[in-house]
């Protein structure tokens, strides 16, 4: 369970148990990521691998995120509910270090 697809795929299950664990296990890589000063957020949508490779031109910029693109328009509700779960950890992680 160390990438972020594998577990955003737990997702789907229907058992709590496996979607409770997938959900800490994002927040624990997404938290890992950020600790690494890689910090991370999933992107999606038309175009989201031209956003993405244009947003990562200059990774000295906007905290240093780097945006990963895991799907085009249609992408099933455990991918988007995933990716929520990383997105909300760093942006948490960022605003909390921002303060310090």
């Amino acid at each position: 369970m160390c990438s972020l697809m594998y577990c955003m795929f737990l997702l789907q299950y229907p058992e709590k148990n496996i979607q409770m664990v997938a959900e800490e296990r994002l927040r624990g890589i997404a938290t890992q990521l950020y600790n690494e000063k890689n910090p991370v957020i999933l992107i999606m949508g038309m175009e989201s691998s031209l956003i993405e490779k244009e947003k990562n031109k200059n990774l000295q910029d906007d905290n240093h995120i780097v945006y990963i693109s895991y799907g085009e328009c249609i992408n099933p509700p455990f991918l988007r509910r995933g990716a929520d779960i990383v997105n909300k950890q760093t942006m948490q992680l960022i605003k909390q270090n921002s303060v310090r």
